[in-house]
């Protein structure tokens, strides 16, 4: 859908036949072209979380350094770079644009694998992130313009069921390191032989990425795009002006969603290092299981874009805000059961429980900005969906977990009340966002089926 304001209106190109929607089967293919490059990002984007233990071994570094090479590193380009990508997402060759991502954040993640100090490390993160900065935007925009408006909430979910193959694959790879880097060392240069294992497996996660930009480059067509504004050109006067109505909407939406995505970075950077701590398990025990809520977490993917659709279906237009205080919720009370959990037994279940809703917020995300948005401004508002995730979700929350564990909750368990503060504070906050803001939600969102039903 796309939406419509008093002062944007007249931007609106004037009723035009719509071009036939892209062949299907072809629609879908570029949809698991997507997911295979968002399942690279995530593992390329959290590979790291399993490492920290050698990682800090090796290179000396604490707590609070680790978080912020998972967290303010990757994030300095994907927030700063984000915003400007977006802008550049509306007005360019999206498939190019998103192959030329995958190159960098895949030969960035290489150069991790050579890392000799802090500093290189931290320094081929943030073009980690510069790559990475690419992938919502376009991604976003390229799916509704393959995809009918009745189609894309689910399509949104199962686009994030690359998140849950990268987080399941990473952890496997980073609970096996020791085995794949003595694999790899058999058949490689003998330049290998002098890396750590951790740096080995940097490689064995940033090489395949290489490849599938060439595959995106090379197979993914640049749809026409639809629902368009008059946008064109350099000027940001169509965005202000739709801002001005709707930009309480977009706010409590993306800021909510990226506070539900803080718990879950704060998972995947943190989880693995907390059961390895607290419940003194072998990293390939850690790697083993943590597949498992990968699993679950991808039935979220389909769960989110089912639930959507259907509450839409019934005449909420506010149903990514659904989505998201739905996820405030599970974050605010299950995520603090998880790591407080006295047992591992405990613990299990509860992180399960957790998982079935891990996808939820960034299909809020996407699919609210797709339902409120006119076309030429869906990269930009996805970009600052993308800004918003980077401050608050990597920066802050991840960098946050550290600076607990250092300095207030100190001790060999430390980590465990560090990820339950801040489970509450994110997850509470979220929920007060939305309450707040789901009137304004479904205000927009009637002015966009207005507009839509008027064409």
């Amino acid at each position: 859908m796309s939406s419509v304001t008093e002062e944007s209106a007249a931007a609106m190109e004037p009723n035009t036949p719509q071009p036939p929607w892209p062949n299907a089967g072809y629609a879908w293919y570029v949809m698991v072209v997507l997911i295979i490059a968002y399942t690279f990002a995530i593992v390329d984007r959290s590979i790291i979380s399993l490492l920290v233990q050698p990682i800090k071994a090796d290179l000396g570094v604490t707590d609070a350094q680790i978080g912020l090479l998972q967290g303010l590193a990757f994030a300095i380009c994907y927030t700063t770079f984000g915003l400007a990508l977006g802008f550049v997402t509306d007005r360019t060759n999206r498939a190019l644009l998103l192959a030329l991502s995958i190159f960098v954040w895949s030969a960035a993640t290489i150069a991790c694998g050579f890392a000799k100090d802090f500093q290189w490390l931290f320094i081929s993160r943030i073009f980690v992130g510069l790559g990475e900065a690419g992938v919502l935007p376009v991604a976003g925009s390229l799916i509704a313009d393959y995809l009918p408006p009745a189609r894309r909430a689910k399509a949104y979910g199962v686009f994030l069921l690359g998140g849950t193959g990268g987080t399941m694959f990473g952890s496997l790879i980073g609970g096996h390191a020791v085995a794949l880097s003595d694999i790899v060392r058999s058949f490689s240069p003998a330049f290998v032989d002098t890396l750590h294992d951790w740096q080995i497996v940097f490689l064995i996660v940033g090489v395949p990425g290489l490849a599938v930009s060439a595959l995106f480059a090379l197979s993914v067509r640049e749809p026409e795009r639809r629902e368009k504004t008059q946008a064109g050109g350099m000027t940001l006067a169509p965005l202000i002006a739709h801002l001005r109505i709707n930009w309480v909407a977009y706010t409590t939406l993306l800021a909510s969603c990226s506070l539900n995505v803080l718990c879950i970075y704060a998972q995947i950077t943190w989880a693995a290092t907390f059961i390895l701590r607290v419940y003194k398990w072998t990293p390939e025990e850690v790697g083993n299981f943590l597949v498992l809520p990968s699993i679950v977490g991808a039935t979220s993917a389909f769960t989110v874009g089912w639930m959507m659709a259907r509450w839409i279906a019934k005449g909420r237009q506010d149903a990514p805000m659904i989505a998201a205080l739905v996820h405030g919720f599970v974050s605010m009370i299950i995520g603090p059961l998880v790591y407080s959990a006295p047992s591992s037994n405990l613990m299990i279940p509860a992180y399960l429980l957790m998982a079935t809703t891990s996808n939820w917020s960034t299909s809020a995300a996407l699919m609210g900005v797709s339902h409120i948005t006119p076309n030429q401004l869906r990269g930009q508002l996805t970009a600052f969906y993308t800004l918003l995730s980077g401050l608050i979700s990597l920066s802050a929350g991840t960098y946050a977990v550290g600076v607990l564990s250092d300095n207030v909750y100190t001790g060999p368990t430390g980590l465990r009340w560090s990820l339950v503060t801040v489970y509450i504070l994110a997850g509470g906050l979220s929920v007060l966002l939305v309450t707040l803001g789901r009137p304004a939600y479904r205000a927009a969102a009637q002015r966009a089926l207005a507009w839509s039903e008027s064409r």
